[in-house]
């Protein structure tokens, strides 16, 4: 079992006894045993934050409620529907899924929201085979037309907001830089952003479109896995007539 597989399973089971599961744990010097606390930790919070005590006489003030007639069964309804939203908004915060409405439309805002549960892909430093890196295109009906850069150390599918994405991380000159392919989602022009102390890059593509972001990373290396990716992608530039 590798760091990748290791991860998907504890994303899905993070309770799971399984002892090839605890052996990778228990063996690996890639920081997985910090990601299976993290994960257990976060199922406590979450356990503890969905555990919400019945107020006492709750069965008593409903009946009296329905008893003194209309306008205090509006009123009874009304904070029921306000607990259930603060609930649901404590879980979403709790997961790191929940985002400011005005930035539903910006990939930016989405790409940098999902990093957060994503953090440890940025420690990894063994290199992917193709075949492994070929495989996260394929589960999103896509697949390279060129090479894969050179130093990918992380690829999963997963979802950047409501958009199905190809998360790749590439190490260059032992800087990490963050990949995000969204197949099929389309922008008019690519450009430059810096965000909650990401810098980045939205790139339009033939096909679909891909977020670039690193904290830190040199300008240089962020524009070569910029080409290295776009090169994968959409397979390499045509020559220039006069470079024939």
């Amino acid at each position: 079992m590798n760091c990748l597989d290791f991860r998907r399973r504890i994303g899905a089971e993070p309770r799971s006894r399984d002892p090839e599961l605890l052996g990778h744990r228990d063996a690996c010097k890639e920081g997985c045993a910090a990601f299976w606390q993290r994960a257990q930790r976060f199922e406590d919070d979450l356990e503890a934050a969905l555990t919400v005590p019945v107020p006492e006489g709750l069965a008593d003030r409903i009946l009296l409620a329905h008893a003194t007639g209309e306008r205090r069964r509006q009123v009874s309804r009304r904070r029921a529907w306000m607990a259930m939203a603060a609930s649901v908004l404590l879980a979403f915060v709790g997961a790191g899924l929940f985002w400011r409405q005005a930035d539903l439309s910006s990939l930016p805002a989405l790409a940098v929201a999902h990093m957060p549960e994503e953090l440890d892909s940025l420690n990894l430093t063994k290199p992917m085979t193709d075949a492994q890196v070929e495989a996260g295109f394929v589960g999103r009906a896509s697949r390279l037309k060129g090479p894969a850069p050179v130093g990918v150390t992380y690829v999963h599918d997963c979802t950047v907001g409501p958009y199905p994405a190809v998360h790749l991380v590439t190490r260059m000159n032992d800087e990490p830089v963050v990949a995000l392919y969204m197949p099929e989602k389309m922008i008019d022009k690519s450009t430059d952003f810096h965000r909650d102390g990401w810098d980045g890059r939205q790139v339009a593509l033939s096909g679909g479109t891909l977020v670039v972001m690193a904290q830190g990373a040199s300008r240089q290396t962020m524009a070569a896995v910029e080409r290295g990716w776009r090169a994968a992608i959409e397979g390499p530039a045509a020559p220039n007539v006069g470079q024939i």
